[in-house]
């Protein structure tokens, strides 16, 4: 694992920015605890999280979805492939509680901690929602170094991938949608436990979700299966964050593996 540190000052103050490449695989959870990660939890704050949103229970990370918030990787990364496997938990809160079950592995995330939403830094998601894992969204505004392009057929849900007819768009903000995955069911609802006839999710086991993320390219793999890919993103490298959005879901395994 190679490390790079820029120093950047201004006045008084020190500002470190680190940049990481894998140069071999790294178990980014250790099945004990949240070390090399810190908590944000939306209107709290960095590592105030009184409800336990984030903990580590029987060797798993256990997302409460309670409130809504993010662990977030101390080191930033680029190059690589990153796999988590999940399960589905059976508690939803709030605005959520009757919709598909909800969170996300936002990559390449940049600027201060809440930037977007007061929740999550700017970044760029493979959804995990019920009938939506492998759904690409922008996690920031027009301008502010976040966009991406994807290879999609216009349909009335949504922009949909679709690597052989498909033609290019760019979204450079939260607003204007997302990349629906290959396979996206065009009935989607947002209710709880919605799966589509073509969806790739086991709704009580375990499942992967994995992102290649080399360049300014995005290949998403759910289970298995290529689901999206995006190219053309301006933001390349940085931190991670797993989501809590609403819903239970327990991480049992986050691995990254370089890429040459």
């Amino acid at each position: 694992m190679k490390l790079f540190t820029a120093f950047l000052a201004f006045g008084a103050l020190l500002f470190t920015v680190s940049f990481t490449s894998a140069a071999e695989k790294v178990d980014l959870f250790n099945g004990k605890n949240l070390d090399g990660w810190y908590k944000f939890i939306r209107n709290r704050g960095k590592d105030a999280d009184p409800n336990n949103v984030f903990s580590v229970q029987n060797g798993m990370i256990r997302v409460s979805g309670e409130e809504w918030g993010c662990i977030t990787t101390e080191k930033s990364f680029e190059n690589y492939k990153i796999t988590v496997e999940f399960k589905w938990g059976e508690k939803t809160w709030g605005n959520r509680k009757d919709k598909a079950r909800d969170s996300g592995l936002l990559i390449h995330s940049f600027g201060k901690d809440g930037g977007f939403g007061g929740i999550w830094m700017l970044s760029v998601e493979a959804n995990i929602v019920e009938g939506g894992i492998g759904d690409f969204w922008i996690v920031g505004g027009k301008n502010d170094g976040v966009s991406g392009t994807c290879k999609c057929t216009v349909r009335p849900d949504g922009k949909i991938y679709d690597p052989v007819n498909g033609k290019p768009i760019t979204i450079t903000k939260n607003s204007e949608g997302f990349f629906g995955w290959t396979k996206r069911d065009p009935n989607f609802k947002d209710v709880l436990n919605f799966r589509g006839k073509n969806d790739l999710d086991r709704p009580d086991g375990w499942n992967t979700l994995s992102v290649a993320a080399k360049g300014d390219t995005m290949e998403v793999f759910h289970n298995g299966e290529k689901v999206n890919e995006i190219f053309g993103l301006k933001q390349t490298s940085g931190k991670i964050q797993l989501q809590s959005e609403g819903a239970e879901i327990f991480f049992r395994k986050i691995t990254l593996e370089p890429l040459d």
